[in-house]
């Protein structure tokens, strides 16, 4: 396992010569003070996730460290097993550290909250009694954060960024998969989180419909500037999407490097390398040279 001096060695040698720009954009409705401005608006520090089996201790995650920024699109990618999940919930309140701790706002998590807002993956997190419109109003007049004519003007201005405003009152079975991951995007933004946490959303999509996802993402994202963090095990969707990418190894996931795209997949002109490949390599190569020391033995 390696140090936590290696680690940020490894980190910063990645990241060397690029910066990270933080939009000035309003805080849940309120303006940024000059405070909060100089400071991460997430903070993860020193995190280790562990869980128990009825035989085992399972460590899904090793004092992991990262910080997003105001309006970043934060992607964490790794390979499956790595516990990128498990520290989304972490930051989502629903699960606690054995090791370090998550700051929002500079408050330490110890709870879920409507300052952060779940996308889960599959397709049937919406309540299937309920039409679009009522699933997306639902959040914010149960919680209390809008009542009335209010909270309907908003869900339906999300319901129309996410372009469903023909199927406002349908159904969720008469949706596809790509419209009901667009019901859930809208109903999480309609609450105007701090963050919105993003569970590997399009992974159950097939490939056409997820391309179109992370377009219409994207395209949502150049006009309203929300901070996202966002998990996947697809490098060419970390590209796409991040405009930070965290690598998490293998299991137990610890942290590889930090590197940022512009949404491409540029050759380095000093090495003649592609990003994808430089990721590639970053996560894999401790597992690479295992088992070419196996394969020598």
């Amino acid at each position: 396992m390696r140090s936590g001096a290696t680690l940020a060695s490894k980190t910063a040698s990645d990241t060397a010569g690029i910066e990270s720009a933080a939009p000035a954009v309003a805080l849940r409705g309120r303006a940024v003070t000059d405070a909060e401005a100089g400071r991460p608006l997430l903070d993860v520090r020193g995190v280790t996730m562990q869980y128990k089996t009825q035989a085992h201790l399972i460590t899904a995650t090793y004092r992991v460290s990262f910080s997003v920024l105001q309006g970043d699109r934060f992607v964490v990618v790794g390979p499956s097993g790595c516990g990128k999940s498990t520290l989304l919930k972490a930051v989502g309140g629903y699960l606690t550290p054995t090791e370090g701790e998550i700051r929002l706002n500079g408050e330490r998590i110890s709870k879920p909250g409507p300052d952060r807002i779940m996308v889960f993956q599959e397709f049937d997190q919406l309540l299937p009694w309920m039409t679009v419109f009522e699933n997306v109003v639902f959040p914010l007049k149960t919680t209390g954060t809008l009542r009335g004519k209010a909270a309907d003007e908003r869900a339906m201005h999300y319901i129309e960024k996410v372009k469903l405003t023909d199927f406002a009152h349908s159904y969720p079975h008469t949706l596809s998969g790509g419209m009901k991951q667009r019901v859930a995007i809208a109903r999480g933004m309609a609450m105007e989180p701090d963050i919105l946490l993003m569970d590997e959303p399009f992974a159950a999509l097939d490939a056409l419909t997820r391309t179109r996802m992370q377009d219409e993402l994207l395209s949502l994202w150049d006009e309203t500037r929300f901070t996202v963090l966002f998990v996947t095990h697809s490098i060419p969707e970390a590209i796409k999407l991040g405009s930070r990418i965290l690598l998490l190894s293998p299991h137990p996931g610890q942290v590889k490097g930090e590197l940022n795209s512009d949404g491409s997949d540029p050759v380095d002109p000093a090495s003649g390398r592609k990003l994808s490949d430089r990721i590639h390599d970053l996560l894999f190569a401790d597992r690479i040279e295992q088992e070419e020391a196996v394969s020598h033995d």
